[in-house]
């Protein structure tokens, strides 16, 4: 058995989180031989494959995820016949804490971990001579990617807290709180980086910027949570950002329909029905300003509007992705200008304003007025930039601003956070 495959049977292993938490009980061996050759000793031939493994998974549920934020951050309603859930519990908020929209992604983002867990300790117990660079660019990797993870997790449970420390099976650290979870998180961001600015890349990498940039872009994100923009600023200069670079610059999962790939799930085809579909909140439609054309991400009904579960008939199909095999950014250039404006937006307004402005054009819009860079300016930006890409409930809550989220409809209620998965037995 290959090591993708490998990687493939611990996955199927860790969906176990969905019957029973984070403890893995009634004979599934984490240290069994579907992993032994991974965790007693990666060699270098296996090695790629490994990291081909782990970046593959972490496009596992990564559709019902960035529903289930974009939901409750009324950037679009989810239509889906099969499952009422959709329009009721994520938009009324009586939230079920065992059901599919938290113990799915719960599930496969945890499943990374534990797969970067154990490239870890391969790490350690290896004969093979792997230099000191070597390792250091290992090492760098699987925490970067290993942090990301968590901050997905975190980002849904919010102060409810996650788990940090699931190396041990056996042995689960506690569930640490938001504020002490994500100092952990960018404390793991920060150690990666180092070791990968002495390591550099481990191949493969098919995120289209370095391991490097990457780990310091979602620093960069990290860091704004936190409210720490002196961190935000120099982890920025270690990124991609570039103010004269393309907006859709950046980190990607990639998709094909080649072989025993994934194809992007989050692509519908424009007049998708009610059994699968995507509507643009008419509040999205209705606010922006004219001639924004971040506005085309949500296109036109030519089959005319879907009225479904009591909301108003939606007008307009999210449209980010137009095909299947279509690339879903992690991270990327448009962001990182608009971290760099949140962070400059009290001490040094000029910069913001450029930072602003330099979004804007690319949007083609003009100039905003000198001195009016504030926190409805940076969120308006946001909102218009990231549409659909799961920043805008964080953004709202991030900045007390929840009530601003429309109520569609009688009985409706907005999300603050989710609850802990009922089998991890908090």
């Amino acid at each position: 058995m290959n090591i993708t495959n490998k990687l493939e049977v611990l996955f199927m292993t860790l969906i176990g989180l969905l019957v029973f938490g984070c403890t893995i009980e009634d004979g599934k061996d984490l240290n069994g031989p579907e992993t032994v050759s991974i965790s007693e000793g990666v060699s270098r031939p296996e090695l790629p494959q490994v990291v081909s493994g782990i970046l593959a998974d972490m496009r596992d549920r990564l559709n019902t995820q960035e529903d289930v934020i974009s939901v409750v951050g009324r950037d679009y309603w989810r239509h889906q016949s099969s499952d009422p859930r959709w329009t009721g519990d994520l938009m009324t908020g009586v939230l079920d804490d065992n059901a599919f929209y938290l113990t799915t992604p719960y599930a496969a983002r945890y499943a990374v971990v534990k797969e970067c867990n154990l490239l870890l300790e391969g790490l350690e117990n290896t004969t093979t001579d792997f230099s000191d660079t070597e390792k250091a660019a290992i090492r760098g990797f699987a925490n970067t990617i290993k942090a990301h993870q968590l901050l997905t997790v975190l980002n849904m449970l919010y102060q409810n807290g996650i788990r940090t420390d699931v190396a041990d099976p056996d042995n689960l650290g506690s569930f640490e709180g938001y504020d002490s979870a994500l100092t952990t998180i960018i404390g793991l961001l920060n150690s990666a980086a180092t070791d990968l600015a002495a390591g550099g890349d481990v191949s493969p990498n098919t995120m289209g910027v370095s391991y490097l940039e990457f780990n310091r872009a979602i620093t960069a994100r990290a860091a704004a949570y936190q409210g720490n923009y002196s961190l935000v600023l120099s982890a920025l200069d270690e990124s991609f950002m570039d103010f004269a670079g393309d907006m859709y610059l950046g980190a990607y999962h990639r998709f094909s329909a080649a072989g025993s790939d994934e194809l992007n799930q989050l692509f519908f085809a424009l007049n998708s029905t009610g059994a699968n579909a995507r509507i643009a909140h008419p509040d999205f439609v209705n606010s922006a300003e004219a001639g924004d054309s971040r506005l085309d991400k949500a296109v036109l009904r030519t089959d005319g509007p879907l009225n479904i579960a009591g909301l108003t008939p939606g007008t307009h199909d999210v449209y980010i992705y137009e095909s299947s095999t279509d690339p879903v950014a992690i991270i990327r250039n448009e962001e990182l200008i608009l971290l760099y404006a949140e962070a400059n937006m009290v001490d040094n307004p000029g910069e913001a304003e450029m930072a602003i402005n330099v979004v804007r054009d690319a949007a083609g819009l003009d100039p905003v007025l000198p001195g009016t860079v504030d926190e409805d300016r940076l969120l308006y930006e946001r909102r218009y930039s990231l549409f659909a890409e799961g920043h805008r409930w964080i953004d709202l809550r991030r900045f007390n601003k929840l009530d601003e989220l429309v109520l569609d409809r009688a009985g409706d209620n907005r999300v603050t956070q989710f609850p802990i998965p009922q089998n991890e037995g908090q």
